[in-house]
């Protein structure tokens, strides 16, 4: 049991950093305009994509989580109640390689990067999640397999029975 749970904690970890390499290239940042005046500024359609990082990450945790969900299920499905410990653990190890993956290939420093940005430039805002919200939304999105498999079978004979 101890092999095929640091096994499926691995293949949560790796996914994690895939997703966040993934998460990387497909969040649309939005940029500052640097005006002459050396203030930032920024589009209205700008200000309403700042949120775009938490979406995609969010999007690509349902994915990942429920597929998390569905193999924790797979394999721990006759241990009982520690198939919902791990169906949380291991999209929970997920998203957090995901965000710092992500952070790491993601741009940063956003303050330093305005300071010395020059009138006409444009800055993107560095890559982050502005709430744990879409943190949860891996965990949830695993679980919600596991308990719909698990209503659906809830009588079936446990695996050797």
């Amino acid at each position: 049991m101890l092999r095929v749970t640091a096994l499926y904690l691995f293949i949560a970890a790796v996914a994690g950093a895939l997703a966040g390499m993934l998460w990387s290239l497909a969040t649309d940042l939005p940029s500052y305009t640097i005006g002459t005046d050396g203030s930032a500024s920024i589009s209205e359609r700008g200000l309403t994509s700042v949120f775009s990082a938490d979406a995609v990450y969010s999007l690509i945790g349902l994915v990942l989580g429920a597929g998390l969900g569905l193999l924790a299920w797979r394999w721990f499905c006759g241990r009982g109640a520690v198939v919902v410990a791990l169906a949380m653990a291991g999209p929970l190890m997920a998203s957090l390689c995901c965000w710092w993956i992500g952070l790491l290939l993601g741009p940063d420093s956003f303050p330093t990067r305005v300071s010395s940005a020059k009138a006409g430039d444009t800055v993107q805002i560095d890559l982050a999640l502005h709430t744990w919200t879409p943190v949860m939304v891996w965990v949830l999105a695993a679980l919600l397999p596991v308990l719909v498999i698990s209503l659906i079978r809830w009588d079936a004979p446990a695996d050797g029975d």
